[in-house]
């Protein structure tokens, strides 16, 4: 199994039920200790685009987002891990569980395995939806040549 690179974790592994990530997370740090680097937060965000002709800036909208920083530590062992989360969603509990996961997987600590699995099984189910995405947009392509050739033939 090839793990894909740290940027595609948290996509692959939202694929799955949050009950199912935050349960994992929590049978993870058993006998971990979980401190926020920063405080989880969850709310609303702007979403800024730019205009492509006057290059203006406008807001397209609100998106809901949630964020998780924390660090693993245990008793046994001086050394704490990192782990970090931001995601498209209102939930504080699916971000610090997805950032525990992050620790895990991106430190090998126990029961990385569980978590590489995920992501293996998230990115196979991201690939599927890409491909039926990309074939419903292929039935909609219009092949407007055809429609110059209509109009020559009407004018003849």
């Amino acid at each position: 199994m090839t793990i894909p690179l740290r940027n595609l974790w948290i996509k692959a592994l939202t694929t799955h039920a949050p009950q199912k990530l935050i349960l994992l997370a929590e049978n993870l740090t058993t006998g971990w200790q979980v401190r926020y680097k920063s405080l989880p937060q969850a709310g609303l965000s702007l979403l800024q685009m730019e205009d492509g002709v006057f290059h203006q800036p406008y807001f397209l909208g609100e998106i809901p987002v949630a964020s998780a920083w924390i660090e693993l530590s245990n008793s046994s062992s001086d050394t704490s891990f990192e782990g970090a989360a931001f995601i498209m969603d209102d939930s504080i509990e699916l971000a610090v569980a997805l950032a525990v996961l992050d620790a895990v997987m991106a430190h090998q600590l126990p029961g990385w395995q569980k978590v590489a699995d995920l992501i293996e099984q998230g990115m196979e189910k991201r690939a599927l939806e890409e491909a039926h995405r990309s074939s419903m947009l292929a039935k909609t392509k219009v092949n407007f040549s055809l429609l110059s050739q209509q109009e020559d033939d009407a004018e003849d």
